[in-house]
């Protein structure tokens, strides 16, 4: 399973609107705010944003900080599955760029990547490309494209590619993003991880599993190394890790790591979290092949559960996608 484990836009976007807050205590929320989405916690960070986002509305702020927090904002909801509030965030925070005047900006292209991926989370892939595209090419537009933010949307655009079942211009994508990122960023950074990631389970899916796995096991110990090994992205990792374990006969190896990418999320992730559906479901694949039907029956009961709450949540279903329908 292809995740989309990238490292938000909270790091290159540090500035939070908090100076339209009318309490003390918020002015020293944005240093509370990056500690907490450094280590995963995400719920936890989502109300001081909020009540950011609502002080300025109240004092009417409509400037650059405003459109700031708001893809921070967006980058938590996703983080945290809330898909269609992410959605919101990023589209409000364009909205003001656009007035601004501001679009053609590496914070606007940014988020305007992000935007991107959540319309792929809410099966848009259509929408999705086209927003990627664009995002690609403004950032090339600009007097001096950044080679790492390119890479960035690469990825991105590789995730469409490989939903949509483009391997090979997915895999162009993602080993173009693991060499300029190694190059510029070293070989254990985030970002690197991330390109092993998603190339390692682009390779797994295709049945390239000798090739898959020094990646894959090399972006979670990155992880682990950086993040610390309770973090969400340490079970998302995990969970790739399991499925190519399984494929490969190896049955305690990948259900070690089910098992731990369950807990994982089960602590860090909202309960209704599609990822936490997505690993009980890869768990309960592999009881069913060692014949631990009853134990693999209750895994499946439990995601379908998660998976309702987060179709729920966000509304899944009231939208269509033009190309979906021409399948």
């Amino acid at each position: 399973m292809s995740v989309d484990t990238k490292i938000r836009p909270w790091f290159a976007l540090v500035v939070y609107a908090l100076a339209a807050c009318a309490c003390a205590e918020a002015i020293n929320a944005a240093d509370t705010v990056d500690e907490l989405i450094a280590r995963g916690r995400f719920a936890q960070a989502l109300p001081i944003l909020e009540a950011a986002r609502d002080a300025a509305a109240s004092a009417g702020r409509h400037d650059r900080e405003v459109a700031v927090l708001l893809n921070n904002l967006g980058a938590v909801c996703y983080e945290l599955g809330r898909y269609r509030e992410a959605e919101n965030a990023y589209e409000r925070s364009l909205t003001l760029r656009r007035d601004l005047g501001e679009l053609n900006t590496h914070d606007a292209v940014r988020t305007l990547s992000n935007l991107g991926v959540v319309y792929l989370k809410l099966d848009l892939s259509a929408k999705a490309e086209q927003t990627l595209e664009r995002a690609a090419a403004l950032e090339q537009e600009r007097g001096t494209p950044s080679s790492l933010e390119l890479a960035r949307i690469w990825t991105d655009l590789g995730v469409v590619y490989q939903t949509e079942r483009r391997w090979d211009e997915a895999e162009e994508l993602y080993r173009k993003t693991l060499d300029s990122r190694e190059r510029e960023l070293g070989p254990a950074h985030l970002d690197v991880a991330v390109a092993l990631n998603n190339l390692g389970a682009l390779l797994q899916q295709r049945h390239r599993l000798e090739d898959a796995e020094p990646l894959l096991e090399r972006a979670v110990k990155i992880w682990e190394t950086e993040l610390g090994p309770e973090h969400p992205k340490v079970a998302a990792g995990l969970d790739n890790l399991g499925v190519l374990y399984t494929s490969l006969g190896r049955t305690q190896q990948a259900e070690d790591c089910f098992q731990r990418a369950i807990r994982i999320a089960s602590v860090s992730l909202p309960n209704d979290h599609p990822s936490l559906a997505a690993y009980m479901t890869s768990y309960a694949l592999l009881l069913r092949k060692l014949g631990r039907k009853d134990e693999a029956l209750r895994l499946e009961k439990s995601a379908k559960l998660v998976r309702e709450r987060s179709e729920r949540a966000n509304l899944m279903g009231l939208t269509t996608d033009a190309r979906q329908s021409e399948r």
